[in-house]
């Protein structure tokens, strides 16, 4: 009987081990997951990979959080106390903003155990290439190589926004959610787009402008969107440098250090930062988080 529980007790441990050997890849249907992805957070190369390859690169790029119940937008200018509504506000989205930083963080740790491997020279498999290759695309970082430098690169970019900053923009940018962008199109940073019908044609565009104010399904896609166009986007490469900055000399991302990097979002560059950033401190304790 003893050497039956010894056995059974080795085999059970063989199964935690070769369970462990697997995970994060141990969700149910990764591909199921994976259709919460935007188009541009797809893995464009995926059929050419192996069945169980491609299972275990969804798995990498999944959201570890399920989206939040999608609500149309209250009427927070019904709310007259003005901390009630700013309370309203902050609750309304935050649930998307930290849905986004929870991918963001569960990328960042693979990227940096990649980076691990890199530097003590070992051999990546074909399924870890893939997924550098495909956060290259998602992050539109062109001619690099799966190598310290490419993954190096990707860490300048795959990083947290905090949440006291996407909130600040997001109330600067909408009024406290009653603009009209937000209420009719889940539009919470006067986000663009640049294709006719795209949008909503703003009443104040000028002559010569083409631009429409994007229109979305619901907040999460606003939230996705804003997320994208900072960690992505070429005139914020300011930005992610003082990011990159903060975390080397603080170990984490300073809200505020990286509103400087928001001069060109707002044609009334620094003062639009200097307005974000007094925000930012004004709100801190109401919103709980640096």
């Amino acid at each position: 009987m003893n050497n039956l529980l010894k056995l059974s007790g080795l085999g059970l441990a063989t199964v935690l081990v070769g369970c462990a050997a697997v995970y994060p890849f141990m969700q149910a249907d990764p591909r199921a997951d994976a259709q919460q992805l935007a188009d541009w957070q797809m893995p464009s190369k995926l059929s050419a990979l192996e069945s169980e390859d491609q299972l275990k690169l969804l798995s990498r790029l999944t959201y570890p959080d399920t989206m939040p119940a999608l609500k149309a937008v209250p009427d927070f200018s019904a709310i007259k106390d003005t901390d009630s509504r700013k309370k309203a506000f902050f609750d309304y989205l935050t649930p998307f903003i930290e849905r986004e930083n929870a991918r963001i963080v569960k990328l960042r740790s693979q990227i940096e155990e990649l980076e691990g491997k890199l530097q003590k020279q070992q051999q990546l498999t074909v399924e870890e290439y893939a997924f550098i290759y495909s956060l290259f695309d998602e992050f539109k970082i062109d001619m690099m190589d799966a190598d310290l430098d490419g993954v190096r690169e990707l860490l300048a970019r795959v990083d947290v926004i905090p949440a006291s900053l996407v909130l600040t923009q997001a109330a600067k940018e909408s009024g406290w959610g009653s603009s009209r962008f937000a209420i009719e199109g889940y539009n919470f940073f006067g986000q663009w787009c640049f294709k006719s019908g795209c949008g909503v044609v703003p009443s104040k565009r000028g002559q010569g402008k083409y631009h429409e104010v994007a229109v979305f399904d619901h907040a999460g896609d606003s939230v996705n969107a804003y997320f994208y166009n900072l960690n992505t986007f070429y005139v914020y490469e300011e930005l992610r440098a003082i990011r990159a900055k903060t975390r080397r000399e603080h170990g984490h991302v300073v809200a505020e250090k990286l509103a400087a990097g928001l001069a060109r979002y707002s044609e009334r560059g620094q003062q639009y930062v200097e307005e974000i950033t007094a925000m930012i401190i004004a709100t801190r304790k109401m919103i709980g988080q640096s």
